[in-house]
């Protein structure tokens, strides 16, 4: 049976791929500077955007398919298929930000979201309703899982990897072009034939071109809503960050609470404002901080989630989740069993423990 494409259907999925690809991206990136519920939102933010514009490049992708025989799709299971792409997502997005992005974790991440991402393909396949059958060449649906295993590991690459600038544009187009062509290498796998008796297909309420459309609004919708609500004033600064919940006060016209030039401690009644080179390592203490100058711990009444945000990435590490070391103050890095401790060349013996999942983080930062 003879299949064509609609070029400017295929041309919208491209879009869609590349416009979810860029939301998610663009959330992803300021995930480090978060911490709590916020952090919570932006990671669902940006799974359901890279879920939903992978579905619906995947959906547009069907319907720009013209076969010889009126088509329609099945309501229940298109909504079952758009429910396991963005789960699927969610969990791939959700492995690869759990920790640091080890080549095991982005594989088993990969294969987690590629996988999921073939099985929402086919259960969107088995949607169409037309009076044909259709036949898959198992080479080609090998390869398109590979490649939705590869697209996959990609997009959470260009995610989540420790680096602090990349082009969000050019990683979106990246994502989005390898999601396509995972979608339309299926599509090739499948081969449609008359089917031996004619069933009555009802007509879809709308055409498929208008219905691509809806679907297409309904993606960039819900991207820029998130987009919206989750981006800072000033878009130039993804790592801005923005007023805390929590600490009563807001940041003053003009500056930039993502760079500081001062840390305000308490000292015998009097605050005093620290230079964030002189800080050797900040602890937490409930909702408030300590910090260690290398002679003296002074209070804090900010957050240890808070300073983070603050603090300039490449310097100030968090280390775990109530430690964070100025890496450039750091005298020595000694195992201890499973986990680490950072010490200082400083009076008296202050070490600091590290994580497991984040000595990697840690061992980058300081070139070991």
């Amino acid at each position: 049976m003879p299949v064509a494409y609609d070029p400017a259907l295929v041309a919208l999925s491209i879009v869609i791929a590349i416009q979810g690809g860029y939301v998610s991206l663009t959330l992803a990136q300021r995930l480090r500077a978060r911490a709590g519920p916020r952090r919570k939102a932006l990671l669902a933010a940006s799974a359901v955007s890279l879920g939903v514009g992978v579905w619906a490049m995947h959906f547009i992708g069907m319907l720009a398919v013209k076969l010889p025989v009126a088509v329609n799709y099945d309501l229940l299971l298109t909504l079952v298929s758009a429910l396991v792409c963005v789960l699927v997502v969610g969990l791939g997005v959700f492995t690869a930000s759990f920790g640091p992005l080890t080549p095991a974790r982005l594989a088993f991440a990969g294969l987690l979201m590629g996988c999921g991402i073939s099985t929402m393909h086919f259960i969107g396949m088995s949607a169409l309703q037309a009076n044909c059958l259709v036949s898959y060449s198992p080479g080609l649906v090998g390869a398109s899982v590979v490649v939705s295993v590869a697209a996959s590991s990609l997009a959470l690459w260009l995610a989540f990897a420790d680096r602090r600038r990349h082009s969000v544009l050019a990683g979106a187009a990246a994502m989005g072009l390898a999601i396509s062509g995972m979608h339309y290498m299926a599509m090739a796998a499948a081969t449609f034939l008359p089917a031996d008796v004619l069933v009555a297909i009802s007509t879809p309420v709308l055409s498929l071109d208008l219905l691509a459309i809806v679907v297409a609004v309904i993606a960039f919708l819900i991207s820029g809503v998130f987009l919206l609500v989750f981006l800072p004033d000033r878009l130039g600064d993804p790592q801005r960050a923005e007023p805390s919940e929590t600490s009563g006060t807001a940041p003053q016209p003009g500056s930039d609470p993502a760079r500081v030039d001062r840390i305000p401690v308490s000292c015998n009644g009097a605050t005093l404002l620290l230079p964030p080179e002189q800080i050797c390592a900040i602890r937490a203490d409930a909702h408030y901080s300590r910090v260690f100058d290398g002679t003296e711990t002074y209070f804090c009444p900010l957050s240890i989630s808070q300073l983070e945000a603050r603090l300039d990435p490449d310097t100030f590490v968090r280390v775990h989740r109530s430690h964070i070391v100025n890496v450039r103050r750091a005298a020595a890095l000694r195992r201890v069993r499973s986990q680490g401790l950072v010490q200082f060349d400083s009076a008296g013996d202050y070490t600091v423990p590290v994580s497991r999942s984040r000595m990697r983080r840690l061992q980058t930062a300081l070139g070991l």
